[in-house]
């Protein structure tokens, strides 16, 4: 039997390339009243990620560290500083900034370090010791002067004591015609007695001392006593620059009465 055959229908495929159009995308091609399927091999195409950055090593810090030390060398270099303006201070302050300015040359002497709070550290520590230097001197020199001063103005004071000239008075007072009357006298390191016997009364004797140092002692005593035959009163004083140190009355025949005054500088005490 003769094979059958299809009209219109082409024995051979034709396959359409479409230059510029997706491969997997399938298109319609109509040829004489013929539908054709455009098929491609390859695979549709898939969209791809992009690919994530690697993260490199990290930064290397290249800036210098801080200066603990030349913290320190200034906050100690400041100390020895406001030091070296006081007195008897200053005489450490010295030492504290010798301190500092050893911590401030180290502290130079760091690698990799900060040298701002370092110089500055140094250089205060050596105004300050150079300041306490110089002000302990002044201070001292002062002092000094001042301590001279005080020595000579005593020494002038004592030697104007030493040479001071006071006057003394021994009184007897009384009715008594036949008295008898000790008198004695020591200042400056002089002692003197006197004695009278058979007096008359009133009697009177004044002197003129001199009065001693400030630490020296002094010391007046007088004496007196009525005769046999005296029955009436008898007083006993002393004057010493004006002043009444000591004062004693007693009555009757041989009636004794004693007057005494002791002291530095002239009399500070009276008995």
């Amino acid at each position: 039997m003769p094979r059958p055959f299809a009209v219109g229908m082409d024995h051979e495929p034709k396959t359409a390339v479409n230059h510029g159009v997706d491969l997997g995308t399938v298109e319609p091609t109509q040829q004489r009243g013929t539908t054709r399927m455009s098929t491609s091999n390859q695979p549709p195409a898939q969209s791809q990620p992009y690919p994530l950055p690697v993260p490199g090593p990290a930064p290397v810090k290249t800036g210098k560290r801080g200066n603990g030390l030349g913290i320190a060398a200034l906050i100690v270099g400041g100390f020895a500083l406001i030091g070296a303006f006081i007195p008897i201070l200053n005489y450490v302050a010295g030492f504290v900034g010798l301190v500092g300015l050893v911590l401030g040359i180290i502290a130079l002497c760091l690698k990799n370090r900060k040298k701002g709070f370092a110089v500055a550290g140094t250089i205060v520590s050596a105004i300050a010791i150079v300041l306490s230097i110089i002000l302990a001197i002044t201070y001292t020199a002062g002092f000094a002067g001042l301590i001279g001063d005080a020595v000579k103005t005593a020494e002038a004071k004592s030697s104007e004591a030493a040479n001071k000239e006071i006057s003394v008075v021994y009184e007897v007072n009384g009715t008594a015609t036949d008295a008898s009357i000790v008198y004695s006298t020591y200042t400056a390191g002089t002692n003197g007695t006197e004695q009278s016997t058979g007096q008359a009364l009133p009697f009177i004797k004044e002197l003129t001392v001199k009065a001693g140092s400030d630490t020296d002692f002094t010391a007046f005593s007088l004496v007196a006593t009525n005769g046999a035959e005296d029955t009436g009163s008898v007083t006993c004083k002393i004057t010493v620059d004006g002043d009444v140190v000591a004062e004693q009355t007693s009555t009757g025949a041989y009636a004794s009465v004693a007057c005494s005054a002791s002291g530095v500088d002239g009399v500070t005490e009276n008995k």
